[in-house]
């Protein structure tokens, strides 16, 4: 691992670590769809929610922006310089792990009771991992 991306890495997880753990701000103005309903699962009994009313900056936002950071980063590095995959692969799997995770989360966030699936956080992690790879990756 050379220096600068040791030390991108080192900053993003220090960021990241800050962030961590913080409650949203905003209250949800949440939209309910119908999408899925099984009465015999724990998660999946709820009605999915989606929001677009949320706040755009907030810490929340922050923390989707530089965790998506850091795990398309770690993910290039890990294959790149320790794997020895190439450039544009190292590339492609870091931003599909980093935003397949955010996917994720968003979606288990939108059949949460007091949750809601937000399209601005899920957007903060794609920008989010778009300028982890920037940072650590050959262009």
């Amino acid at each position: 691992m050379n220096i600068n991306t040791g030390l991108i890495i080192s900053f993003l997880l220090i960021c990241t670590s800050l962030c961590f753990g913080q409650d949203k701000i905003d209250e949800l103005n949440k939209f309910e769809w119908n999408f899925v309903r099984n009465p015999n699962s724990p998660i999946l009994n709820h009605q999915f929610k989606i929001t677009l009313s949320d706040s755009w900056f907030s810490r929340d936002k922050m923390h989707h922006f530089l965790t998506s950071a850091f795990l398309s980063g770690i993910g290039y590095y890990f294959l790149h310089d320790e794997q020895n995959f190439s450039n544009l692969k190292s590339q492609q799997v870091g931003i599909c792990f980093s935003i397949s995770l955010g996917l994720l989360k968003e979606i288990r966030d939108g059949f949460m009771p007091q949750n809601a699936f937000s399209v601005k956080d899920f957007i903060a992690d794609i920008l989010g991992t778009i300028v982890g790879i920037a940072l650590v990756s050959d262009f």
